[in-house]
């Protein structure tokens, strides 16, 4: 056997023993070992056991499960286009309240973010308020892209228009808002 598949099978078998030392008979057992093997080894003392591990690439066979290494390859690009877009978000001046509603972003994590990212903090008060040729083409903008999630919805209205998210997240939450409350609102009938 290669002298790397001994190394990384007497780290396994390490990572066993430790997880034995510290009662994680979770961790051993998906390691393969069978109840009476644990017992086997939480009997052996630690002289033994550090030549059982030397020894371990004889009998512990590493193998790849590629059925779930694909499920989270898939998983790592999802989350990987998720940080890029909430990057993106932030160089477009997204506000933290935005950030926590989206994607539950801490504080701490957005001065992080924006720390890593080379931004800037806007300060505190609210951004002035677009003009009214503004305002309509953000509306177009953000009725055209219905139907997208909402993160992606906000990166193009902000890209499209040039505005900034934090001057853009209020202005169209209180169109949301004054859309929902329109769309509920019964209607009187006269008796």
């Amino acid at each position: 056997m290669p002298p790397h598949d001994s190394l990384l099978a007497y780290h396994v078998m390490l990572y066993a023993i430790q997880a034995l030392s510290e009662g994680d008979l979770k961790a051993i057992k998906d390691l393969d070992f069978t109840v009476d093997e644990i017992r086997q080894l939480s009997q052996l003392p630690v002289k033994a056991i550090k030549h059982l591990a030397r020894m371990s690439s004889h009998f512990l066979e590493i193998k790849t499960d590629h059925s779930c290494f694909s499920k989270i390859m898939v998983h790592l690009r999802h989350e990987l286009a998720n940080d890029a877009l909430q990057d993106e978000l932030l160089r477009l001046e997204a506000p933290i309240t935005m950030m926590n509603t989206l994607f539950g972003m801490s504080t701490t994590e957005y001065i992080q973010r924006q720390k890593l990212l080379g931004i800037p903090g806007c300060g505190a008060g609210r951004p002035p308020l677009p003009s009214d040729e503004e305002q309509v083409a953000i509306w177009e903008s953000w009725v055209k892209t219905e139907g997208l999630p909402l993160p992606e919805r906000y990166q193009h209205v902000g890209q499209e228009t040039g505005q900034p998210l934090r001057a853009l997240w209020s202005l169209i939450q209180s169109w949301e808002s004054a859309r929902d409350n329109n769309r509920i609102r019964p209607r009187c009938s006269r008796v």
